[in-house]
C-alpha cells in the first residue's frame, strides 16, 4: 500500500482522466479566458499554500498546450538560489524552442542582454560589455540609466522577434509562462521576480500565469519595503488580473485520498459484520473535522501519509476485531487533532484531559456543534469516551450518559442521543477497543516523524 502520493498524472490526451476533484469547468473557464487574451497580460491564480495550485495549473498548462499553446512551467522555489531570475527564465524559455530557433540571431542577442541585465553594478568590464550589445550611434558620453534603458528595449524586440518565430513550427506566436511557488521563495527573490516580469517581459503575445498566496506575498513585500507598505496597490503594477483557486468538494477529496492511498485494499479485508460501516464512518469523520479545522489539501494529504504509516507499522492481525490495536476511525481523530490542533491532541492523548474537553473544543469550532449532533458526531464522542476508559471501570462520561438516558426533566433529543452513545460504547467495548489508545498514540507519534 502508499503511503507517500506522487504527483498527480496528467495524461497529454485526457488531461482529467484522474482528476477526481471535477477541476474541468474551473480549468476550462480560465482556458478560455486565455484565448482571448493578447499578450503582455499577467493573470494571478490565488490561493492559499497548500490548496492545490500546483495540480490546477498543470492542468491548465496540459489543456493549453493542446490547443496549440506554447507554455512553459517556471518553478520559482526551485531557481531561488539564482542571483537574478532573469537568466533562470531565459535557460527555461530555450527549452521550449526548435535548435533553429535557438541558433537565431535575434535569441542568441536576447541572451546577451540577459547576462548583461543581470549582472550587479556597472563595472569598466561591464559597461565594455553593454557597449558591444549597443548600436554604433548611442554615444559613449550617455548615461547608465540610458543605456540600461536601451538595453532592454533591445531585449523586448528581439525575444518578441523569438517569439513570432513560434508559429513557423505550427505553434501559435503565444508563449505562456506558468510561475509556480512565488510564495516560498525568499521575500527579496519574489519581488524581484515580480519586477523582472514586469519590466522585461512586457513583450505582444507574452502571457504570465503566476500561481501565489496573496496574503503570504503580502509578508514577503513588507519583508522588503517596511510594514507601511500597501501591499494591494503594490500588486496592481505587476497583476492584470486575479483568479481566486475555488476549494474542491471535501468528501470527494477525502475519497480520492482514500482510493490514492489504496485503502480500499485495507478494508476490503474488514468483512466482520460490527466493522461494515467503518469505512463511511473514517471517511465522513475525516471530512467534517477537515471542514472544522480548515485544513489545506496538503494538510489533508499528511494526515492520510500519518494514518498510513501508523497502519503499515501495526502487524496486520492486530488491524481487526478481535485483536484490533488500530480503530481506523479513532486513529483519524486523532491524526486530524494532532495535525489541526496539537495542544487539544497533547491534553487529551499525552495527559489527563478528557473526552468531554475535546467535544466543548469541537463545539467552539465552526460547524462542530453541528457535526457533533449527527451520528458520526455520536460515533466520534463515543470513541473518544471509550478510549479514555478501562477494562472494568465505567468511565464518569458513561455514568453521565446513563443518567442522562433516563432523567424525565431532559429533553427527549438529549435522552435521544445519550442512548445512542450508550449502545455504541457497549459495541466498542466487546470489541475491545479501550485498550488501543497508547497504542495508536505511539503509532502517530512514530508515524509524525515521517512526515516532516
Amino acid at each position: 500500500m502508499k503511503y507517500k502520493l506522487s504527483s498527480l498524472e496528467i495524461p497529454a490526451d485526457d488531461p482529467f482522466k484522474f482528476d477526481a476533484l471535477d477541476r474541468k469547468p474551473s480549468v476550462e473557464a480560465v482556458a478560455q479566458l486565455i484565448e482571448e487574451l493578447q499578450g503582455p497580460f499577467v493573470l494571478a491564480i490565488d490561493s492559499p499554500w497548500g490548496s492545490g495550485k500546483t495540480t490546477f495549473v498543470q492542468l491548465l498548462k496540459a489543456v493549453l498546450q493542446s490547443k496549440g499553446y506554447s507554455c512553459l512551467y517556471f518553478d520559482a522555489w526551485k531557481t531561488d538560489f539564482s542571483t537574478d531570475p532573469l537568466v533562470a527564465f531565459l535557460g527555461e524559455i530555450s527549452t521550449l524552442l526548435p535548435n533553429e530557433i535557438k541558433k537565431d540571431v535575434h535569441f542568441q542577442k536576447a541572451k546577451k542582454i540577459a547576462t548583461v541585465l543581470a549582472k550587479q553594478g556597472l563595472s569598466a568590464a561591464v559597461k565594455v560589455e553593454i557597449a558591444a550589445c549597443l548600436s554604433d550611434s548611442l554615444s559613449d558620453a550617455v548615461d547608465e540609466y540610458l543605456q540600461e534603458r536601451c538595453l532592454i528595449e533591445q531585449f523586448h524586440a528581439s525575444l518578441g522577434k523569438v517569439i513570432e518565430k513560434l508559429n513557423e513550427g505550427g505553434k501559435k506566436s503565444q508563449i505562456i509562462i506558468f510561475v509556480d511557488e512565488i510564495d516560498r521563495c525568499r521575500p527579496v527573490y519574489a519581488v524581484e521576480l515580480l519586477e523582472r516580469i514586469k519590466h522585461l517581459f512586457d513583450i505582444k503575445n507574452v502571457l504570465f500565469i503566476i500561481s501565489l498566496d496573496k496574503q503570504q506575498l503580502h509578508t514577503s513585500l513588507g519583508a522588503v519595503y517596511g510594514q507601511g507598505i500597501n501591499c494591494d496597490e503594490y500588486l496592481r503594477r505587476f497583476i492584470d488580473l486575479e483568479y481566486m483557486l475555488p476549494m474542491p468538494e471535501t468528501e470527494a477529496f477525502t475519497n480520492s485520498l482514500f482510493s490514492r492511498f489504496e485503502f480500499n485494499k485495507l478494508f476490503a479485508n474488514r468483512t466482520h459484520s460490527q466493522l461494515h460501516s467503518e469505512k463511511d464512518n473514517l471517511v465522513q469523520s475525516f471530512t467534517a473535522l477537515s471542514e472544522i479545522f480548515s485544513l489545506s489539501l496538503r494538510a489533508r494529504e499528511q494526515c492520510f501519509t500519518i494514518i498510513r504509516v501508523a497502519i503499515m507499522t501495526t502487524p496486520e492481525k492486530h488491524y481487526f476485531f478481535p485483536n484490533a490495536l488500530i480503530f481506523p476511525h479513532l486513529l483519524t481523530i486523532l491524526t486530524v487533532l494532532r495535525v489541526a490542533s496539537p495542544a487539544v491532541y497533547r491534553r487529551y492523548a499525552l495527559e489527563s484531559g478528557t473526552a468531554k474537553e475535546v467535544v466543548e473544543y469541537l463545539k467552539t469550532r465552526k460547524g462542530g456543534a453541528k457535526m457533533l449532533e449527527s451520528h458520526f458526531g455520536a460515533v466520534t464522542e463515543a470513541y473518544l469516551i471509550a478510549a479514555k476508559s478501562h477494562w472494568n471501570n465505567k468511565s464518569d462520561e458513561l455514568y453521565e450518559y446513563e443518567a442522562m438516558a433516563i432523567e424525565s426533566s431532559r429533553a427527549e433529543a438529549e435522552r435521544k442521543r445519550a442512548k445512542k452513545i450508550i449502545k455504541i460504547l457497549n459495541d466498542i467495548s466487546l470489541r475491545g477497543s479501550n485498550r488501543s489508545l497508547s497504542c495508536l498514540v505511539n503509532k502517530l507519534e512514530l508515524a509524525a516523524q515521517f512526515s516532516r
